[in-house]
């Protein structure tokens, strides 16, 4: 058996697919999580009895905006793993240190993480990307948008690679495949969405998401359109916000603001009666949630403000790109999926095709593995 370790921060329900996925693929791996199982992030998903691999409690204490944890090199070592993966956070201090010491002595490690920042790069970030690419022997990045950062920080390219992002799309497939047309109907009729255009974000509302633009679009389509729904579930720092201009802009009736919603069952209703999804800017694993539900998606071009996911994105393939801050541009590339069924079609089943054949949960592992 093949010892792996990986060092991350929690399990969010998505990394347990992936380190699931793993140890499935490659039976002859020996998988070992370290993360801090009982933090309070909403992100931390650990049960113990959903995890098909080892995973060792490694808390973390925050200091000033710092993360520190001990004991990591000696857990390490009492393993003594073939392959050792980091992810890349440059907050996290004692990381750090650990990655230049093992630099300093010869052994060798990996280090996962995004590689580029939302909103630009900064001097620390700059500044901590290049010694990653320095002590690293290898960086694995999420997207092309990642490997950029690196070469043009100067990062050797034979460290630099790239294993894409994933979500386990076979659970929301199994989920649609419960949905008889009889029960979608009923479920319209109960959320008065019957012959209503739904147009749905699922998302945490943060102002990074600048969800706030949806309101401005619905209001203009309010103008001239009483047959399109905006339906927005998630919670978050900016709900309370939103909600409150929801009902100052009296727009009751056309946004919907349902708040979290984690039943995958109950979302898949909800995906299953929309005709586009939208996200403003920063798409994030939001797209594969989309796209496993066969929905398109409508989004910026903003080179600073995406997020790696942005990669898997076609203009005019599986999705439809709008001009950054351009409220005209969002409205008119929301209308044309939800007036052009042909388009719609087309979008739907390429967004579908996107996460099953190119960017599955499936081809993700298996590149990461193959890098090991």
């Amino acid at each position: 058996m093949r010892k792996v370790v990986v060092v991350t921060n929690v399990l969010a329900h998505y990394q347990i697919d992936f380190f699931n996925k793993l140890v499935e693929i490659d039976n002859n791996i020996d998988l070992t999580v370290f993360a801090d199982i009982y933090s309070d992030s909403a992100l931390n998903n650990y049960k113990e009895n959903i995890c098909k691999f080892n995973v060792i409690n490694s808390p973390m204490k925050k200091t000033k905006g710092l993360i520190f944890r001990s004991s990591l090199n000696k857990k390490i070592n009492s393993i003594n793993p073939v392959s050792l993966i980091f992810y890349g956070n440059p907050r996290e201090f004692s990381l750090s240190i650990l990655m230049a010491y093992y630099w300093l002595i010869g052994r060798k490690f990996y280090v996962h993480g995004m590689f580029h920042r939302i909103g630009g790069q900064t001097l620390f970030s700059k500044i901590y990307y290049r010694f990653i690419g320095l002590v690293a022997d290898k960086c694995f990045t999420y997207s092309r948008k990642g490997a950029e950062v690196l070469l043009g920080l100067g990062v050797d390219y034979h460290k630099v690679k790239i294993v894409g992002t994933a979500i386990d799309e076979k659970k929301s497939m199994h989920y649609t495949n419960k949905i008889t047309n009889e029960k979608l109907i009923n479920f319209k009729k109960n959320n008065g969405i019957l012959n209503k255009k739904i147009v749905l974000q699922v998302v945490r509302l943060s102002k990074i998401k600048k969800p706030d633009m949806i309101l401005i679009v619905a209001e203009e389509i309010k103008k001239s359109r009483s047959d399109i729904v905006f339906v927005l579930i998630g919670g978050g720092e900016m709900y309370d916000e939103m909600m409150s201009k929801v009902k100052q802009l009296g727009l009751e009736n056309i946004v919907l603001m349902l708040g979290p919603i984690y039943d995958e069952e109950v979302l898949s209703y909800w995906f299953k009666s929309a005709k586009v999804f939208v996200m403003p800017t920063c798409i994030g694993l939001s797209a594969h949630h989309a796209f496993s539900y066969s929905l398109p998606i409508v989004t910026d071009d903003d080179l600073l403000e995406q997020a790696s996911e942005f990669d898997m994105l076609s203009n005019g393939l599986n999705s439809l790109i709008y001009e950054a801050g351009n409220v005209d541009s969002f409205k008119a590339k929301i209308l044309a999926i939800i007036d052009d069924d042909i388009l719609q079609v087309f979008l739907s089943r390429n967004a579908l095709h996107t996460v099953t054949e190119v960017n599955s949960l499936d081809s993700k592992c298996r590149k990461y593995l193959s890098l090991l």
